[in-house]
């Protein structure tokens, strides 16, 4: 009897064993298909939470990307501008040192000087507004009458000479009230009853007077307003 307990005992324990061991693998496989699960999400969330950065990285990789083209194209179109604008300017200097070299060579020509002189003489001699003027003095360059003459003669050539040169030179009648003198320069000067206010004919005078002219011209043609 007793053996027949234990062996009903003994057998009840390797059941309750065995009951044991099955939920604890039962328990373990789904503690482990959680643990499995859980990593999956978590896994899922990394890769979406990696994908979202590279996202990030790359829209801000492209948004400094186009920052610095559009920095590099406004750096480019200012350094155009200012090299143009420095070409212009540079075109506008030489063209300006052109026309005045162009007036005092003009100057510098016997023929051209005999005719402005003559023309100024005539204009002096038969305008009625300028005949009304008592005074006119005519101040003409040394060096058209001659600088060796006036070295040696100053004061006899410019109080009598000087007019009679002028004369015989182009051939015009001087009327009363219009003298004559010299002036360092080039170009013609003429002063009206003594007054220190002159009408300047001078090569710098003639040259900013073309310049007031043909300045605005010469940058509308390089800035293609006129073709």
């Amino acid at each position: 009897m007793s053996e027949q307990v234990n062996g009903h005992a003994a057998s009840g324990v390797e059941a309750l064993i065995e009951r044991l061991r099955q939920q604890g693998i039962e328990q373990g496989q789904r503690e482990a298909a959680e643990l499995i699960e859980e990593a999956e999400r978590r896994a899922d969330w990394l890769l979406q939470q990696a994908q979202q950065e590279a996202e990030q990285v790359k829209r801000k990789a492209h948004d400094e990307a186009e920052r610095l083209k559009r920095a590099g194209e406004d750096a480019l179109k200012m350094a155009a501008r200012d090299m143009n604008l420095q070409l212009r300017e540079m075109l506008s200097r030489t063209f300006a040192d052109r026309v005045k070299l162009l007036v005092s060579d003009q100057l510098d020509n016997r023929a051209f000087m005999r005719e402005l002189i003559r023309e100024v003489v005539l204009q002096a001699c038969g305008n009625a507004d300028l005949a009304e003027l008592k005074r006119i003095d005519l101040l003409l360059p040394a060096d058209f009458v001659g600088l060796e003459e006036l070295r040696r003669h100053p004061q006899a050539y410019r109080a009598s000479q000087l007019s009679q040169f002028v004369q015989e030179e182009l051939n015009v009648q001087l009327r009363e009230g219009i003298t004559l003198d010299i002036h360092d320069g080039k170009g013609i000067r003429i002063r009206t009853n003594g007054d220190d206010a002159e009408i300047d004919l001078s090569d710098r005078a003639l040259a900013e007077l073309l310049l007031r002219h043909l300045q605005p011209r010469f940058r509308a043609i390089l800035e293609g307003v006129i073709r």
